[in-house]
């Protein structure tokens, strides 16, 4: 009679191919890192062309600084509750 050593379920492991396996990649790509500036180049560019002041954005603001339902009554609810709920760092013990 052959009896069996492994625990009932129990899944035999297979130490033979336990080894890590390395990804194949080319020798410079281990030893070096490597930085493109192709999408900084065009961040720059897009930021020179972009205006420093954006007049429709002053426009709106103008508009909201004197609205008198601006921000609206819930928000202001909503950020009084947060502040009202948080804990206060300064209590935290180290």
């Amino acid at each position: 009679m052959i009896t069996n050593t492994n625990p009932i379920g129990s899944t035999p492991i297979n130490h033979a191919d336990s080894r890590r396996v390395r990804a194949d990649r080319p020798d410079n790509a281990r030893h070096e890192d490597s930085l493109s500036t192709q999408s900084a180049l065009g961040l720059q560019n897009a930021l020179a062309v972009t205006p420093e002041i954006r007049p429709e954005v002053v426009a709106r603001a103008e508009k909201l600084a004197v609205d008198l339902n601006y921000p609206p009554r819930e928000i202001i609810d909503r950020i009084a509750n947060l502040i009202a709920i948080s804990r206060d760092p300064s209590l935290e013990q180290e």
